[in-house]
């Protein structure tokens, strides 16, 4: 991919959404051109940013005629500097979630193939819910984001990057974050407290947990909101309605949106049912763990982050029948597992990285033969792939659940359940 030599600007008419945040449109060539910050419908004047053979990337700098969809951006500076992370926030919230279903409907076509759309379809088609408390039309759905990764610039300032570039915009404000992150003065720009706790260029994450502890994670240490070392090595983070807080570490992976780990555990519980024996793999701090934990007289996990298996034997409790483990979740991995398992698992519950299971993992776990599978995804073309795999290895599908837990992004997250043929 190439940055065009000079820029050029194009009037098109914008078409559906594909995955990654923009709208496709195609140039007076023919030319597929995925154009940023418009909207299905809309015609625009965009700007070129970069090319590979006959497809182009553009920026909306002009709208000609806008949608009924289009609101003033809910975070400016982002959709005035172009900056990863809210590539949606000129969009209507409702409309948002129209989008990545259209994105999610397109990707279980396109990847998964026409009989998984038709499998879908069967049990009620796509519909990307708001989280609970999102649900106001008015609402402008800031302040969900418990966790923010940010870089600094050149002169200390924490910023985020240019989409599709490593020019680092010093940020203004962070509206997007949970109040708690907004008040410690992340964002004070040369006259913040926080100049001297990181160089140019440094990578600064910053959490502030259900629980109400805040952590800011430096190269030179972990401090809380106060800018003082952080007194404690785990984040609390509350979870109802399990009587005690789950333990992280402050750079241990957990849900972004402040109800997210809410919703997905719930789901999780419902779906996954109950049974003899559970296998649970990518199980991280063990946030479904727990939850199956509650559900099955046997429950094994597997992890490859020696970090993460550490907090989830503490949020287990030390529980007998259940035991966590560290390894590579790959095909010797799950038959390990299953090994140490002694017994038929009645579910196979995953949650993979954003790049999903694979073939590999996906075809070992049908393999197994349990009656039921529970997929967690947070991308819709992984996730597409994975449920063919399933399906295809003699899985059908009975639920497919989406939520909108990352508002003004593209991103999506999906449960879905299968059962054996």
């Amino acid at each position: 991919m190439t940055p065009p030599r000079n820029r050029e600007e194009l009037t098109l008419t914008l078409g559906e959404p594909a995955h990654g945040g923009a709208c496709v449109a195609r140039d007076n060539d023919g030319r597929v051109v995925f154009v940023r910050h418009g909207l299905p419908g809309e015609k625009v004047v965009a700007r070129v940013s970069a090319t590979r053979k006959r497809l182009a990337w553009a920026n909306v700098i002009e709208v000609l005629e806008a949608s009924p969809d289009r609101v003033e951006p809910a975070w400016p500076q982002a959709a005035r500097e172009k900056i990863g992370g809210a590539e949606l926030c000129h969009v209507r919230p409702a409309a948002q979630r129209t989008w990545k279903e259209d994105v999610l409907r397109g990707q279980i076509r396109r990847v998964g193939g026409e009989g998984l759309a038709q499998a879908v379809d069967s049990i009620g088609g796509v519909r990307v819910q708001a989280c609970p408390g999102d649900e106001d039309p008015d609402d402008l759905l800031l302040h969900r984001r418990t966790r923010i990764e940010l870089v600094a610039d050149k002169d200390g300032r924490l910023g985020m990057s240019r989409y599709r570039s490593n020019q680092v915009v010093a940020l203004e404000s962070m509206p997007l974050a949970v109040d708690a992150l907004c008040e410690i003065g992340l964002f004070d720009g040369n006259d913040s407290r926080w100049l001297t706790a990181w160089g140019p260029r440094d990578r600064v994450r910053a959490v502030a947990s259900t629980g109400g502890d805040i952590a800011v994670v430096t190269p030179s240490g972990t401090y809380d909101g106060q800018g003082k070392p952080l007194d404690r090595e785990k984040l609390r983070w509350v979870v109802e309605p399990d009587p005690e807080p789950f333990n992280v570490r402050p750079s241990g992976f957990w849900q972004t949106h402040v109800r997210g780990a809410q919703v997905l555990s719930d789901a999780v519980r419902r779906l996954a049912g109950q049974g003899s024996a559970a296998m649970e793999l990518y199980s991280g701090a063990g946030l479904f763990t727990r939850s199956l934990a509650g559900a099955f007289g046997r429950v094994v996990s597997l992890e490859g982050d020696d970090g993460a298996v550490e907090d989830a034997a503490l949020n287990l409790g030390g529980a007998a029948h259940v035991e966590t483990f560290i390894g590579d979740v790959d095909h010797q991995g799950i038959l390990d597992l299953s090994n140490e398992l002694q017994s038929h698992a009645d579910v196979v519950v995953m949650d993979p990285p954003r790049s999903g299971a694979g073939d590999e993992v996906c075809q070992t776990v049908a393999a197994l033969g349990s009656e039921r599978i529970v997929l967690v995804s947070c991308d819709p073309a992984a996730g597409a792939r994975d449920l063919r795999t399933l399906t295809e290895g003699g899985y059908r599908l009975t639920s497919l659940e989406a939520w909108d837990l990352f508002p003004h992004t593209h991103h999506v997250e999906f449960i879905a359940a299968l059962e054996k043929d």
